[in-house]
């Protein structure tokens, strides 16, 4: 009989309306030197420096959140991992929205309460989303974000953004994708996303 992908997951504790987990504060010591996507083949090459990000479509890492114990053949392999990055679109209804985020943050808890170094993946949809999106982040945090997909919506994104620097205050934000210069507000660390590789890759630098 399968599990059931709510009842049967441990509690964690939460200061949040929603019972959102709270995360423990991710330290500027705890910044990778590079970043890999969930469930890409590292057989020969060692994970040191290295973590885990989840800025994929949905359905490639749902597995962290319905088979913990079967994505943890994948992800023990990393000491620092990003928290999954449940998608919120401001088409959603919010249930869903809150959902996503409490997903989230549980994967976090959980892989902290096993041993690894979590920095919370933050996004939001549309302001309304703000009274839960940032739920579980500890203030002064290092945080994750993607500026993929952003681009035709970018005031809806640096409006997100702004209301995030001014709840969380991060000490450094980690940005897969190429940031908006209005960004600098705050000290962000760029990843380059797949293809920004290939062309780095191609260009030899």
């Amino acid at each position: 009989m399968p599990s059931d992908p709510i009842a049967d997951k441990p509690h964690y504790p939460s200061s949040s309306y929603w019972a959102i987990p709270d995360l423990p504060y991710a330290p500027l010591s705890a910044i990778p030197d590079w970043l890999v996507p969930y469930r890409t083949r590292m057989r020969d090459n060692p994970t040191d420096g290295g973590a885990v990000h989840f800025f994929l479509f949905d359905a490639i890492f749902e597995s962290v959140w319905n088979c913990p114990s079967k994505s943890a053949r994948y992800l023990d392999r990393f000491d620092t991992l990003l928290s999954p990055d449940f998608s919120l679109h401001a088409e959603m209804p919010p249930a869903l929205q809150v959902y996503n985020v409490y997903r989230s943050r549980w994967c976090a808890a959980h892989w902290t309460a096993n041993g690894h170094t979590v920095i919370p993946t933050v996004g939001w949809s549309t302001p309304d989303s703000y009274a839960f999106c940032f739920d579980g982040i500890a203030s002064h945090s290092v945080v994750a974000l993607t500026t993929l997909g952003t681009r035709r919506r970018k005031r809806d994104f640096l409006h997100g953004f702004d209301a995030m620097v001014e709840r969380l205050m991060p000490s450094a934000v980690l940005c897969y994708g190429e940031p908006f210069p209005e960004m600098a507000r705050v000290d962000v660390r760029m990843y380059p996303n797949r293809w920004q590789r290939v062309e780095e890759e191609r260009d030899g630098r």
